[in-house]
């Protein structure tokens, strides 16, 4: 997986590739972003539903999805950030372009690998960005949101109202700020359980600022698709 660098880092998290030497099956965590996915060989399901050719652009992520395939699938990706594949589209970024993806999935083969295909992208990621207002304060919020701020307070020291900046989250994201917030709490309570599963979980609904375990309980599962305890002893085994 590799991180881009430099401006389209503002609205791509990760450009990935897989070789799948079994078949199997894995979880992929909600991030509230969406992706597009190309499946160079074998075949690969989403959610109970087969990926097509050339590419698939993956939904908003507002919960867990698992993913199978086939022993010997091979297939990548491009992963957003939220609100960033909109944002993308409204300025006609040339690395969203239906042409370009469409370029993409017929120069990308079966001995591809994470560098080639990098490679590929190279020209686009380095389009310097185009400015725009409503976007970068957008951008802000998001930041913020995911950063853990309080929603209380992440619409202060900005030049935009609440209510519009509101808008502009629900037009790009497809999900509310507040919506985007849960996702991200639930998030972090997955990090802590990762980094110290001994915790308990009222002390985790605590440290998360979910009002009680019970909270904890409801949200964790309806976004992850697996209650908190659970996911506490696939993590100890």
């Amino acid at each position: 997986m590799y991180s881009p660098t430099g401006d389209i880092a503002d609205y791509v998290q990760a450009i990935w590739f897989a070789r799948a030497q079994c078949s199997g099956e894995s979880w992929l965590p909600c991030d509230g972003a969406k992706g597009v996915i190309f499946l160079l060989s074998g075949r690969l399901n989403l959610a109970g539903k087969p990926l097509n050719s050339p590419y698939f652009m993956q939904t908003i992520s507002t919960q867990s999805e698992k993913v199978t395939f086939t022993a010997g699938s091979v297939f990548c990706g491009i992963r957003f950030k939220p609100a960033g594949l909109a944002h993308l589209q409204k300025v006609n970024h040339s690395l969203v372009a239906p042409a370009t993806l469409t370029g993409l999935a017929q120069a990308l083969d079966q001995y591809a690998n994470l560098d080639s295909f990098i490679d590929l992208l190279s020209a686009h990621l380095n389009t310097p960005k185009i400015h725009h207002q409503a976007i970068e304060h957008t951008q802000k919020l998001i930041h913020k949101i995911i950063n853990l701020t309080p929603l209380s307070t992440a619409y202060e020291h900005t030049p935009k109202g609440k209510r519009q900046l509101e808008c502009y989250v629900k037009n790009t994201c497809g999900i509310t700020a507040k919506h985007l917030a849960r996702i991200y709490r639930v998030r972090q309570a997955r990090q802590l359980i990762k980094a110290n599963p001994q915790l308990s979980l009222a002390q985790l609904a605590l440290e998360c600022g979910f009002s009680d375990q019970s909270h904890l309980n409801n949200e964790f599962n309806a976004i992850l698709q697996i209650p908190p305890a659970k996911y506490k002893k696939l993590i100890q085994q």
